[in-house]
């Protein structure tokens, strides 16, 4: 994998570290909070308390829903799985390795105690909040939608900036964050209201039920 994918990080690594600079360092040590445990338990107990009132029940299913799927494949399946190790380690062997050597130090030198490949940061935030985003604007509020989403994006922007993964470890989050978000807002748009049509009423924008 690191053979296969060395072109395209190497060149996305000297793109994005045009921008690594002071303040961009410090975002990026602020976002390292955004996918540890304490962020896991976090967005776990938000999504769990929206998932009692009615109104924001969908929301709080689907971020469910998108969170442990989004945590499955990436730490029980694919880290474990796929074995790549951090940048810091693997790039030492490469014509890469003073260059990356010299913004990793820059970035704090940080040293992380888990595998590389995807990137658990990205693909939790990208999860959570495309499974939050897509219920938003299935439901006509579609005014929080870019300001939400840059959250995840930001996210996995840092971790590269921060030198802590590979872009394509970066990039392969973002794909199954997506994929567990969406999977989350089809089953409480699409299943859920079927098998349990009083625990998940139709959008509002649906043609009304009939009443008896």
């Amino acid at each position: 994998m690191d053979q296969l994918f060395y072109g395209f990080d190497t060149a996305v690594y000297t793109f994005v570290w045009q921008l690594q600079n002071s303040a961009t360092i410090g975002l990026a040590d602020v976002c390292q909070h955004l996918g540890d445990t304490t962020a896991y338990i976090i967005y776990l107990v938000i999504s769990l308390i929206l998932c009692f009132p009615k109104r924001t029940r969908k929301y709080g299913v689907a971020m469910v829903v998108a969170f442990l799927v989004a945590f499955l494949l990436v730490n029980v399946l694919i880290k474990p799985g796929v074995g790549r190790l951090r940048p810091y380690i693997t790039l030492q062997d490469t014509p890469f390795w003073e260059t990356y050597q010299a913004h990793w130090v820059n970035a704090g030198s940080h040293l992380e105690d888990d595998l590389s490949f995807p990137s658990g940061h990205t693909s939790l935030n990208f999860a959570t909040f495309t499974a939050l985003v897509a219920v938003l604007i299935k439901e006509k509020k579609n005014w929080a939608w870019v300001l939400l989403m840059l959250i995840p994006v930001i996210v996995g922007f840092t971790r590269i900036i921060r030198c802590v993964h590979y872009p394509s470890d970066v990039l392969a989050g973002m794909i199954i964050g997506i994929v567990a978000g969406l999977i989350g807002y089809l089953l409480v748009e699409k299943v859920l209201p079927k098998a349990f049509p009083k625990a998940f009423p139709t959008t509002s924008g649906n043609v009304p039920q009939h009443s008896s």
